[in-house]
């Protein structure tokens, strides 16, 4: 799905795009818009309309000239009404056909097939958005809240109301977020209404996928030994997405990997030209999000890509030997996003994603560092809810190999207080987006 472009003027005279989806064709950074309350009557209210003064004052007799009223003669009585004739019986009514599944729009019909799924006997596509809050970000860091108004999310927000706020819950799991999801998705499936699970993926801004995404747009490295999250995720995406298929054969697996891969995140962020040469500068450090990282500002990295309709499986760890758990799987919201990323590779190799988006000030001050994993996390949050998630599956984004030099306890301790403080005063539609979820957990 291609991403139209909207270029606007943005810091040191550069080039910036704005993503605009497909699916609506709106521009995806949206500016706060202060959402109003419909006024109505309370409870015991009392006042009266005020009397029109030009009117006469009442009568009873009539006229002011009159003096006494003239009596009527008497009407002649009515002659009865004939009595009407039963209604026939209305004709039952057809019951109405179910919708068909949402379908991505401008795809390839191969794409349009590789999205396909059929799950518990119901078709239903994976769908693919975009979301920038740049502007949104700096307003909340401006004043410490925001009113965001999403017109598409009041029923949600009304069917939310009087939900209490939550706050982060840290757990520590060594088979990871996926078994934690699994287990939610599992317990409640059986109801009416099993959870809506968003889960995080800190991504590589210069590289969707990570080491298993390549620039060429096929995949590779796919196994469930990785270290990093977003490898691993992808991972077991992959392989629980061919599981589902019923496909064996190795080479039909790869197959499915690559045009997975294609169809969905590759080419949606990361570098715009990755065999430039470091000389060529304007292109060496150019993104397809429109966006330098290699000196960002804090506000920039608030940008979310979402895959809905994604099946991930249960996962047992163990060292060079885990195991994903395809018969135990969950339904989620897949939610990328690229927080700062504080370690310096050097030039080594000839694309180097992780040097190419490397910014020398969030490794430098570790307050601008925050301000850019907050503004991560604050797209992250306000997508999910856009999914309508109600279970939140967190990680510490940039929290690994690109917290670099900053010290650990010291970043958790501030990304738990930016978390929480952003449930609490993020507002959607007059509503705190702690109230949206029913669990947020943060691994």
């Amino acid at each position: 799905m291609d991403n139209k472009r909207i270029i606007a003027d943005t810091k040191k005279n550069k080039n910036k795009s704005f993503l605009i989806t497909d699916k609506n064709n709106k521009l995806q950074n949206k500016t706060a818009t202060e959402y109003k309350l419909a006024s109505g009557g309370t409870k015991g209210q009392n006042d009266k309309q005020v009397f029109n003064p030009l009117a006469q004052p009442f009568n009873p007799l009539g006229s002011p000239l009159d003096t006494a009223a003239t009596p009527k003669s008497p009407k002649s009585p009515k002659s009865p009404k004939s009595p009407k004739s039963p209604k026939s019986p209305k004709s039952p009514k057809s019951p109405k056909s179910p919708k068909s599944p949402k379908s991505p729009v401008g795809l390839s019909r191969e794409c349009l097939n590789i999205l396909r799924q059929q799950h518990a006997g119901k078709t239903e596509y994976m769908l693919y958005n975009a979301y920038r809050y740049h502007d949104d970000y700096v307003t909340f860091r401006n004043f410490n809240e925001i009113n965001i108004s999403i017109p598409d999310l009041k029923s949600t927000t009304k069917n939310r109301k009087d939900k209490p706020i939550q706050q982060a819950e840290i757990e520590h799991n060594r088979n990871g977020m996926t078994n934690i999801g699994a287990i939610l998705y599992n317990r409640h499936s059986l109801g009416s209404n099993p959870p809506k699970i968003g889960t995080i993926i800190a991504a590589n801004s210069g590289r969707p996928g990570g080491a298993c995404g390549n620039f060429n747009g096929t995949a590779e490295n796919i196994h469930p030994n990785h270290r990093t999250q977003e490898e691993d995720i992808l991972s077991n995406w992959f392989t629980t997405y061919v599981y589902n298929k019923g496909i064996t054969n190795e080479q039909e697996k790869e197959r499915l990997y690559n045009k997975l891969f294609g169809c969905t995140i590759y080419n949606k962020w990361g570098l715009a030209y990755p065999y430039a040469k470091k000389t060529d500068k304007d292109k060496y450090f150019a993104t397809v999000q429109g966006i330098n990282y290699s000196d960002a500002i804090p506000q920039e990295y608030a940008d979310a890509w979402t895959i809905d309709n994604v099946y991930l499986s249960d996962k047992r760890y163990h060292y060079k030997g885990s195991q994903y758990i395809h018969d135990h799987q969950y339904k989620t919201t897949l939610v990328f996003v690229a927080g700062p990323n504080n370690n310096n590779p050097g030039t080594k190799g000839p694309i180097n994603s992780v040097y190419r988006t490397y910014n020398e000030a969030t490794d430098a001050r570790f307050d601008i560092f925050i301000r850019g994993v907050e503004a991560a996390l604050f797209a992250a949050l306000i997508a999910m809810v856009r999914s309508k998630c109600n279970v939140a599956l967190l990680v510490y984004v940039s929290g690994g190999v690109y917290r670099g030099k900053h010290d650990k306890e010291e970043y958790r301790y501030a990304y738990e207080n930016a978390l929480n403080n952003l449930l609490m005063n993020v507002q959607i539609n007059g509503l705190e987006l702690g109230s949206y979820f029913d669990a947020v957990y943060l691994l």
